[in-house]
């Protein structure tokens, strides 16, 4: 009994070493997605091929053309980018459009790129970004080999802090503008304004949840066909 709780506890302590490292690489390269595939299309009119780069912390996209040459492009000078996966199957489109950085209280804005999740009158945009997640009191984690009591820290008594992914939603008007949905249900019932009744019984009669991405895709789409 002793030997497996032993055993458990190794384990326990390699995953937890395992999700160091890779907390570690992520803080040193930053935010970074590549796609053996895609397509970017310039402001100027040009479009190239090639394998794409896109480092989301610095809003900035590299490709690999087909010489081997390698050059970089920020949002201003970028209409849009299709990153393609290696097998073909699944493609993401990214397109740039001018927004505050969150300041809304700054006239002040500038291109960055953006997901394109929906389109239609409104149209559904996602950006990525990461945040501290303190995974010491996840039962996964903590139940993993028994090596700390229940509801308690690790060994030293401190929280247990990895890089997690968050999305970020926005929604882009008619006008062109993008509009950050920092609470997607408040926010969104905000902008349904006289229609807010008739969405949430559509919401309702088709058991739809905010927190579900293809749910938030159907919601987006359906407030714009009665816009």
């Amino acid at each position: 009994m002793n030997w497996m709780k032993m055993v458990r506890k190794a384990l326990g302590l390699l995953v937890l070493a395992v999700l160091f490292s890779v907390q570690a690489r992520a803080q040193a390269s930053g935010l970074v997605d590549e796609w053996s595939m895609g397509k970017i299309y310039l402001a100027n009119g040009d479009s190239l091929n090639g394998k794409i780069t896109y480092h989301r912390t610095e809003d900035l996209i590299k490709v690999v053309k087909e010489d081997g040459s390698v050059v970089a492009y920020a949002p201003v000078a970028v209409r849009g980018f299709e990153a393609v996966d290696k097998d073909g199957r699944f493609r993401r489109v990214f397109v740039t459009h001018k927004w505050n950085f969150g300041n809304d209280y700054s006239d002040f804005l500038a291109p960055a790129f953006f997901e394109q999740i929906a389109i239609g009158k409104y149209g559904l945009l996602r950006r990525e970004t990461t945040v501290r997640k303190d995974i010491s009191r996840d039962p996964y984690y903590r139940n993993m080999g028994g090596y700390y009591p229940a509801g308690g820290y690790p060994p030293g008594g401190v929280p247990y802090y990895v890089d997690a992914r968050q999305d970020i939603f926005f929604l882009l008007l008619p006008n062109g503008k993008v509009k950050e949905l920092r609470n997607v249900k408040k926010d969104l019932e905000a902008i349904f304004g006289k229609k807010n009744g008739q969405m949430k019984s559509y919401i309702k009669q088709n058991k739809l949840k905010y927190t579900s991405l293809p749910d938030l895709v159907k919601i987006v789409n359906y407030f714009g066909t009665i816009s």
